[in-house]
This record gives C-alpha cells, sequence and structure tokens, in this order.
C-alpha cells in the first residue's frame, strides 16, 4: 500500500494512451468480432470451472462492434 501511494505521489501526467492506439485497437476488436465462423461463449458461474454456454452469434458480435466502437470514440474525442 505504501509502495503504490508513493509510486503515485511522485507526481507527473498519468500515463495516457494516444488517441491513435485506441482507434487501432478499435478496429482490431471489431475486425475480430465479424471474422466468420466464430463463436462466442460465455462463461457461467458454477462449481465447475469449464462450463461455458454457447450464445447466439449475432449477440456476440454485438459486444465486439459495441466495445470496439467504444474504443473509438475515446480514441477520436480523447476521452
Amino acid at each position: 500500500m505504501k509502495l503504490s501511494a508513493s509510486v503515485l505521489m511522485m507526481g507527473g501526467q498519468p500515463f495516457k494512451v494516444p488517441g491513435a492506439v485506441h482507434v487501432a485497437l478499435g478496429i482490431a476488436v471489431i475486425v475480430m468480432g465479424l471474422w466468420p465462423g466464430m463463436d462466442f461463449y460465455a462463461g457461467l458461474p458454477t462449481q465447475r470451472p469449464s462450463v461455458r454456454k454457447r450464445v447466439p452469434r449475432w449477440f456476440g458480435r454485438l459486444w465486439f462492434v459495441a466495445g470496439g466502437a467504444i474504443l473509438i470514440y475515446w480514441g477520436v474525442t480523447g476521452w
């Protein structure tokens, strides 16, 4: 705890990722989500660690496109 507080108190600007990195990562996420033949799974919270349920393809693609769009928006607006 003391170490992290002292590192944060050293000052300076926090590390900011350039907008181009956000845009490039957002495009990569969208392309990966729209890749043909992708299957999307959701991990279920159970006692067995390997339980995965398949979700509809359109829903998985929607999540990837939404995540990529958010990253592109952050890159363009500088947020």
